[in-house]
């Protein structure tokens, strides 16, 4: 990572994608386990449809962008924020920028999709802004993952299920807080079930849970790579009831961000980074 840190301030942008891009096809070619997973899961977005030359040509793309993603995480912090949000176009920001105008807070939901850093940097914009990330091994990384994060405009909470990092995350959500989760697997398998792509799995309760103790509406998005540049899609703010029954609220909620989530997901499966085991039939193939 230190070496990567070193090169994206030496070497032009253009040469390290093509450097990175011949690494993504590599690690397709080379981990033939990582390769069907992959496959399988851009079968699921793209359809039962699609052919399997178009699976296998999602999957490579999907390998390409993912290594997209790593660049833009080491590079976006070394380039002025200006610089990315003129380069940053939208689609949806009106309901998004109303609700964070609210005050009341905003949940952003979003996929491992596209370089979502690049969408940090515009949502660190608009307001205080957070995300929860999985704490990483050793913990060094974990701290230059921070340090990274940093640089682009994100605070980050450690995803460690301690009750006090909970209660402080609805606390900044009530005093107006841009809190971003990363909400397309469940890491736990202790989530909440839905149906997701067409088939039962669990998603993480988290942002259904926070929206009722916090009153934040909640914000499905993503931010898709454009030829050097990015656009971030915002699907319309789910308000939550805190009226009823808090187990089936929940219920509901979740199931409506797996639909949300899927929407977003289906018009370019290719920059979904979904190269794990997502759902009880992948453990048939282990």
């Amino acid at each position: 990572m230190l070496a990567a840190g070193w090169a994206v301030r030496i070497v032009p942008i253009g040469m390290l994608r093509l450097l990175m891009h011949a690494g993504g096809f590599f690690y397709y070619y080379a981990f033939a386990g990582k390769r069907e997973q992959v496959k399988r899961n851009m079968r699921r977005a793209l359809g039962p449809d699609a052919s399997e030359a178009e699976v296998a040509r999602t999957a490579r793309a999907a390998c390409r962008f993912y290594a997209d993603y790593w660049l833009d995480l080491i590079w976006l912090p070394t380039v002025k924020r200006e610089w990315v949000l003129e380069r940053f176009g939208k689609d949806g920001e009106v309901p998004l920028e109303r609700a964070v105008n609210e005050g009341k807070g905003v949940i952003i939901v979003l996929p491992h999709y596209g370089s979502w850093e690049a969408g940090a940097v515009y949502l660190s914009s608009l307001g205080r802004f957070a995300a929860v990330a999985e704490i990483l091994k050793p913990p060094e990384l974990f701290d230059l993952f921070v340090k990274l994060r940093a640089g682009v405009g994100i605070t980050i909470f450690p995803y460690d299920n301690k009750p006090e990092t909970r209660d402080r995350m609805v606390e900044e959500l009530k005093s107006g807080l841009i809190l971003a989760l990363l909400s397309d697997r469940d890491l736990k398998g202790t989530g909440v079930e839905v149906e997701f792509f067409g088939e039962r799995t669990t998603l993480p309760p988290g942002p259904a849970v926070m929206a009722l103790r916090s009153g934040s509406p909640i914000v499905c998005v993503k931010v898709r790579n454009v030829k050097g540049a990015w656009v971030g899609h915002a699907a319309e703010p789910i308000y939550v009831d805190d009226g009823g029954e808090r187990e089936e609220a929940v219920s509901e909620v979740t199931q409506e961000i797996a639909r949300r989530l899927e929407d977003l997901i289906r018009t370019d499966p290719s920059q979904w980074h979904m190269f794990m085991p997502g759902w009880p039939s992948d453990r048939e193939h282990d």
